[in-house]
């Protein structure tokens, strides 16, 4: 019978012999079924409490790191890193001769680059008293996962949105090394239109074009579900199946490559002003001034983007992000126009602004989402938004990882480590969680990001 023990005399509880079965399970019915220890009485403290014996993580994983992953890891030995780079064989002309005849003199062209790793680190303790109780798990083993945890929430977001230009101690990240000629604006369309797949086919021409061979699509979960719905109208391709008979797209081919699909629940959209933790060190709040909407040649606003918009400011240092400035409502921006918000600074002092923005037509500052970051030149400063980065919207990145290509690496300034400190005062086991490098695109022209993609549940263009 499977293993199971039956009492085939067994009758039921309504039988007068089975009278203390019947009590002992109303007894365990009634017993209670908190989990505030101290408040159990009677019955229920008695009853023993089951404590798994792992935490249970629900959070990221090393996994989820989907680019720090794939990338090729090379050791450096010094907080510099220096290479060279081919960008010329000589010009083609007078490349044939009669024969016997003279050869022209042609150079190749060499340029010196260099990466500067920059370094991520975090403080943990754990008391003496912690390190020898008998708790769920080792304390110091579960301090260091938490601290290994948060350096690969850090690096994997580095990697996408580092900028020294607004935070020096950052390292560069895809957006901040990705040159312009290599990137394609979407303009707020989803991930499941036209223009999308033609974008995507066009970045791959471009690094095909620059002697690359994209191989890895990363965009945000958003952009995934929207991209999946895409293929399976076109249905052009053998899907592969998972189980049940879903079928799930995971490469995408195109004539100058077959692309690895791939989500990075790093990379989002739609984030909307959230204050950091660290109070004392964080920029204080900035303040708006009347904003104004002067003639800009050089700006996107369109006729179709004409109407009025809810702005709010957030000021950034390396140690996060400002309470958010109150809300600014600019109105009647016109097509040509840019936006001008005339920012102050608090104290302490940024090092760079976040601007928050609403869609066309917003009526109060819930309903601003990020658009784009800039410097910190000074108090007063004019940010200026021109419309090209659209709020709410995310990024596409088609990289070239293919070894043979040499395009991309993360150069590392020793191995991820814990570093043990000494107890001074207290009777603690401190310790830092370190991670030194830095991205080294050592192909820019090999990668292609294609920005303002929208999430199809968005609406706002």
């Amino acid at each position: 019978m499977g293993g199971l023990n039956l009492d085939f005399d067994y009758t039921g509880f309504a039988d007068a012999g089975n009278i203390e079965s019947l009590q002992a399970l109303q007894k365990a019915l009634t017993a209670g079924s908190g989990v505030d220890a101290g408040s159990f009485t009677g019955g229920r403290a008695l009853i023993p409490e089951s404590l798994d014996n792992t935490l249970v993580n629900i959070l990221w994983s090393q996994d989820e790191a989907k680019l720090f992953q794939s990338l090729k890891k090379q050791p450096i030995k010094s907080p510099v890193h220096q290479w060279d780079t081919r960008t010329g064989v000589g010009s083609a002309d007078g490349a044939w001769v009669p024969e016997g005849g003279d050869s022209e003199e042609a150079d190749q062209t060499i340029e010196r680059k260099y990466m500067t790793a920059k370094y991520l680190q975090t403080l943990r303790k754990v008391t003496l008293q912690m390190s020898i109780s008998n708790s769920i798990e080792d304390a110091m083993t579960l301090e260091q996962n938490a601290g290994t945890l948060w350096l690969i929430r850090n690096v994997e977001r580095g990697l996408f949105y580092g900028n020294s230009a607004n935070v020096a101690e950052e390292p560069d990240g895809l957006i901040a090394q990705i040159p312009a000629s290599n990137v394609l604006d979407l303009r707020g369309a989803s991930a499941d239109s036209a223009s999308f797949e033609d974008n995507l086919t066009e970045g791959m021409r471009i690094i095909r074009n620059n002697y690359g061979k994209g191989s890895l699509f990363l965009g945000s979960t958003m952009v995934m579900k929207d991209f999946q719905k895409l293929i399976k109208d076109r249905l052009r391709f053998e899907a592969r199946e998972a189980g049940l008979g879903a079928t799930v797209f995971d490469k995408y081919p195109t004539p100058f490559g077959t692309l690895d699909i791939k989500d990075d629940i790093f990379i989002q959209e739609g984030n909307t002003p959230v204050a950091s933790v660290l109070t004392s060190k964080r920029p204080g709040q900035p303040t708006i001034g009347s904003a104004t909407s002067p003639v800009d040649a050089t700006a996107n606003f369109a006729s179709g983007d004409a109407g009025d918009y809810v702005y709010k400011v957030v000021a950034v240092n390396r140690y996060g992000d400002s309470v958010a400035s109150t809300e600014a409502v600019v109105t009647g921006v016109a097509a040509g126009d840019n936006v001008t918000l005339p920012v102050t600074a608090g104290s302490p002092v940024p090092t760079a602004y976040k601007v928050y923005r609403s869609k066309k037509g917003g009526a109060s500052g819930a309903e601003v989402r990020y658009a784009f970051t800039v410097p910190y030149t000074g108090s007063p400063m004019d940010v200026i938004d021109r419309n090209w980065d659209l709020p709410g919207c995310s990024d596409v990145f088609l990289l070239t990882m293919g070894a043979v290509y040499d395009a991309i690496e993360w150069f590392q300034f020793l191995p991820m480590m814990k570093f043990n400190l000494y107890p001074t005062n207290a009777a603690v086991y401190p310790f830092l969680m370190l991670l030194f490098g830095g991205l080294g695109l050592k192909k820019p022209v090999e990668h292609i990001r294609i920005k303002n993609v929208s999430p199809s549940n968005l609406g706002w263009f």
